[in-house]
């Protein structure tokens, strides 16, 4: 019941601040065409929510990145506040590849246009393609990128087959991957639940991969290597559920 209530408690925080200050923060970002009104204020209450339900988030890695470089971020996906973290913890003002669902919400799916993030119909191949093609389109222009190579939450921690869109991306826009591994989120709150149990999410930050010399012919050297830095930094337990 407490842990249900940390959850409540948690989205009811990120939820109503976003929807307060959202329409403040995007036009003030859409004005000064400058994208750290929008992100500097959710980050703030990022950390205000996790420091309320008890959860604490350790970064390392960080240091191996360019500030100057583009990167496209390959996380593993375990849970729902994990987007939150990412754009919160990562130095950068990523975007995402995200469900053509979460746009229905006026001012939330309208933000979420601003900063870059692209809509993706998961039941339309043909417009899923066009997303990722609009997505490398903006790497291009300097814009780093989130995208799950899983496609999905897992459950348990354990680490699902990886698909080739987010890979395609970073190749096409000609960026390197940068794998990140996130270890227990799954154990502060599970896929399908709203319950928070306190505890520590640790973000590693690997190394960049480059990305010159891959194509659709050698596609899966490139996810194979992603894939062995992520499950690299996982703990014995999210291990043993792979």
């Amino acid at each position: 019941m407490i842990a249900r209530l940390r959850g409540i408690l948690l989205l009811t925080f990120w939820f109503g601040a976003i929807g307060v200050i959202a329409p403040f923060v995007i036009m003030l970002g859409i004005v000064t065409k400058n994208e750290n009104f929008i992100y500097t204020p959710v980050r703030f209450f990022v950390r205000v929510g996790l420091a309320l339900v008890g959860v604490r988030v350790r970064v390392s890695g960080l240091e191996g990145l360019d500030p100057k470089q583009t990167y496209l971020f390959t996380p593993n996906h375990q849970s729902m506040i994990e987007a939150p973290l990412v754009v919160t913890y990562l130095g950068r003002n990523p975007a995402f590849l995200a469900k053509k669902e979460l746009f229905k919400y006026p001012i939330f799916g309208f933000g979420m246009r601003v900063i870059g993030v692209v809509p993706v119909d998961r039941g339309n191949s043909q417009a899923a393609i066009e997303s990722a093609r609009k997505g490398a389109e903006n790497l291009r222009k300097g814009k780093p990128y989130v995208v799950y190579p899983e496609g999905t939450r897992t459950q348990r921690g354990r680490l699902l087959p990886f698909k080739k869109g987010a890979f395609m991306m970073a190749i096409q826009a000609g960026v390197p991957v940068v794998p990140v591994t996130i270890s227990g989120s799954a154990a502060i709150m599970p896929k399908g639940e709203v319950r928070v149990t306190p505890g520590t999410v640790r973000i590693t930050v690997h190394e960049p991969i480059s990305t010159a010399g891959f194509n659709r012919d050698n596609i899966a050297e490139l996810m194979e290597t992603t894939r062995e830095r992520i499950l690299s930094a996982l703990s014995d337990e999210e291990k043993a559920a792979v």
